[in-house]
């Protein structure tokens, strides 16, 4: 969810200047801020330096709205000389492209192969990766034939305190989707919450606790569930009658950065079949694009849902005071 930049320019200007300074000694040709996992990140790296060996790539991970916040503070104190840019809080790239600080990257011919949903003409992004939001229940808990095969049915009596959902104020993904939905909106988010949902601080906490058998159904991105189900938890994707909600991971470049050259050449690869197919097969995330190969274990093909991440930007405060009252009264309820 939307995080004001005011909250975060308390960051000081010597701050700031001694983050830079500790990285100005590292001769790099491509400054690379980036939301995902330090793992997956040095997957693409290294894909990147294997395709272009000219190119050596400073590469910074954080979670998406820190790494939002972190340019934000850096770009408002003069300084933020980065060349791309990736994190998944899609609302924040409208306050970035209102600022003029990203640029068109959408006119590129690659961008022409991503669905209208995998990319923004406004706020000028395309999705590096395209994580779906995916259904998982425990098996021991929920036997076949049992298993949820809707979304309207978690707000019913059936998973009265079986939910585990992830808190809103940590990892905003699959809150942001349901509010910019108008398939599902505020009437579908109260009632999960009130439906007795267990709300924990992130994603793979939520995966624990179903995998452990504490509670039975919960939502993650596809990754996390893959990640746990192939370490042997007991735990199954379910199919979701309404179809599959994606959350594309937004992805631009920025105005005024250091290596202009390289950074389009890289981006417009990675946006390219066979920068998305490293993306799919070696980074192990969705993609997009439907000309690449998916990734094992995700159910394809899928019903792609999308949201209005606009909506989100527009409607911040009303969105946020509407989470912290409906999360504190569902707790005073169960």
């Amino acid at each position: 969810m939307y995080y004001r930049p005011t909250k975060f320019l308390a960051v000081s200007a010597f701050a700031a200047a001694a983050f830079f300074a500790s990285h100005s000694a590292i001769a790099k040709n491509l400054v690379f801020y980036s939301s995902l996992t330090t793992a997956a990140q040095g997957t693409l790296v290294k894909a990147i330096e294997k395709k272009f060996p000219d190119i050596k790539v400073e590469s910074i991970t954080a979670g998406g709205v820190s790494l939002y916040q972190r340019f934000v503070a850096e770009r408002t104190a003069g300084k933020g000389k980065i060349d791309m840019i990736h994190f998944s809080y899609t609302p924040g790239w409208y306050h970035l492209a209102k600022e003029g600080w990203v640029k068109n990257v959408t006119q590129f011919p690659e961008a022409k192969s991503f669905p209208d949903w995998g990319k923004d003409t406004k706020a000028q992004w395309v999705g590096l990766r395209a994580p779906t939001l995916q259904v998982i229940y425990n098996t021991d808990n929920v036997k076949p034939g049992e298993e949820p095969k809707s979304f309207a049915e978690l707000t019913t009596a059936k998973w009265k305190n079986r939910l585990v959902l992830v808190d809103p104020f940590q990892s905003a993904g699959l809150w942001d989707f349901f509010y910019g939905s108008d398939q599902f909106g505020k009437e579908y988010i109260k009632g999960l919450l009130y439906n007795g949902a267990l709300v924990q601080s992130r994603m793979g906490s939520s995966t624990e606790r179903v995998a452990t058998g504490e509670r039975d159904v919960t939502m993650v991105f596809e990754y996390i569930a893959i990640r746990r189900i192939n370490k042997g938890a007991k735990i199954k994707i379910a199919s979701m009658k309404e179809g599959t909600p994606v959350v594309p991971a937004s992805f631009g470049l920025v105005k005024g950065g250091p290596n202009p050259k390289n950074a389009e050449k890289v981006y417009r690869w990675i946006l390219s079949k066979e920068g998305q197919t490293v993306i799919t097969q070696e980074v192990k995330i969705n993609s997009a694009r439907s000309d690449v190969p998916h990734v094992k274990g995700i159910p394809y093909p899928f019903k792609a849902l999308s949201s209005n991440a606009e909506k989100i930007y527009k409607e911040q405060d009303t969105y946020r005071s509407f989470m912290t009252k409906h999360i504190r009264e569902a707790k005073k309820k169960k």
